[in-house]
């Protein structure tokens, strides 16, 4: 009894910390503790670098045009702007369609069936800008997207930027209450790690690099993984700019979702274990303190999920006593209320107040699978467009 015990209040104190409590720490660290200044002024035209914007696609003829009028528009200096859009092994029209528009800024590489991350590799050496940036097709920036991370570049010590992703539609002025708690989260938590100087995460759908910073990338992990931690292991600072507002829409299918993030687990499991020296406390304490928080245990929070669940459950089987309810019954809620999510969702209706839980369980499910998979040594070099 003593051992459910234990495991049930160290499984739920986990958990409570990873989902909050780190959160309120980092808010603390940021109270009393000297951060590095942010506040960057505008600059003048003749003090805007060199910059290419890297575009990797497969099959994007459906919103390629959109994306590349898009960048196009970005209020940045034209004469210093260029566009590499590199092209795996599409066979739809995303190649005609690049070169239909005849932009003198936007330069078409072909390559035939690499994978995004090789891909990634190859184009990289037709870059030679001081600054370049990742992105999406799917993804939209806003107009002065690309000022407001290449501005932090001012300061030698940053090798990344990273942009705030919003799930909406620019076009849409309260997009914050379609992005779920959980993604709100990630992003107040990237902003506090940024402001103490401890960020060792990219979002893969918008960030700049300084080019001198890139390493050739292992094609089987994804560049929002290991471009971050390359950066921070070389000595410079991931920067994260919530004014650099880009936009996705919101995935409404549950099974790509989860694919998705099963992939996300799996590829990002692997490249931070291959770096697994910025997890040592005693070398990098700062980092490893971040890592371990938001992405290890994050990624092991479905361990200690049905830890707790099982473990309260005993408790309870053994006697029902309030304090045993008191401990079982949030972890009830919430499996009760994601399966009547889904059985309302499936019957094209939604029952209130249970989204949330869905979305969490979802997460998890997909982050047991994406470790699981890693731990058997599973690996995805084929560009996916989900």
């Amino acid at each position: 009894m003593i051992v459910l015990w234990g495991i049930a209040i160290a499984a739920t104190l986990t958990l409570c910390w990873i989902y909050g409590g780190y959160g309120v720490f980092l808010q603390l660290l940021c109270t009393l503790s000297r951060q590095r200044n942010s506040q960057l002024d505008a600059s003048s035209e003749e003090e805007w670098p060199d910059v290419t914007i890297l575009l990797t696609v497969h099959n994007e003829a459906r919103v390629i045009q959109q994306r590349l009028s898009n960048l196009l528009a970005l209020e940045y200096p034209a004469d210093r702007l260029q566009i590499v859009v590199a092209s795996d092994g599409s066979t739809d029209a995303t190649c005609s369609l690049v070169r239909a528009l005849n932009e003198p800024r936007i330069r078409l590489l072909e390559y035939a069936g690499l994978g995004k991350t090789a891909a990634q590799n190859a184009a990289m050496q037709h870059i030679s800008s001081e600054i370049m940036a990742f992105t999406d097709a799917d993804i939209l920036f806003n107009p002065l997207w690309l000022k407001q991370v290449v501005r932090h570049f001012r300061d030698p010590e940053v090798g990344a930027v990273d942009g705030r992703l919003c799930y909406g539609s620019p076009a849409v002025a309260q997009v914050q209450a379609s992005q779920g708690r959980y993604w709100l989260y990630e992003m107040k938590l990237r902003r506090l790690e940024s402001r103490l100087g401890i960020l060792a995460v990219l979002s893969g759908a918008g960030f700049a690099l300084r080019r001198s910073a890139f390493v050739p990338m292992d094609p089987a992990i994804g560049e929002d993984c290991i471009v971050p931690l390359d950066v921070v292991s070389q000595g410079l600072l991931v920067v994260h700019d919530p004014e650099a507002v880009h936009f996705d829409e919101f995935e409404t299918d549950t099974g790509v979702t989860l694919r998705r993030r099963v992939r996300m687990t799996l590829r990002n499991w692997q490249g931070t274990w291959q770096r697994s020296r910025l997890l040592n406390p005693l070398r990098h304490p700062g980092y490893a303190f971040a890592l371990w928080s938001h992405k290890i245990l994050r990624w092991l929070s479905p361990v200690f999920l049905l830890a707790a669940t099982a473990s309260a459950a005993g408790l309870l089987l053994l006697q029902v006593t309030v304090p045993r309810l008191l401990l079982a019954g949030p972890y009830a809620a919430l499996f009760l209320a994601a399966a009547f999510h889904l059985l309302f969702e499936r019957r094209r209706r939604l029952l209130p107040g249970t989204g949330a839980a869905y979305s969490f369980v979802l997460a998890n499910t997909a982050f047991i699978i994406g470790v699981a998979k890693a731990l058997a040594g599973w690996q995805i070099r084929a560009y996916r467009n989900t």
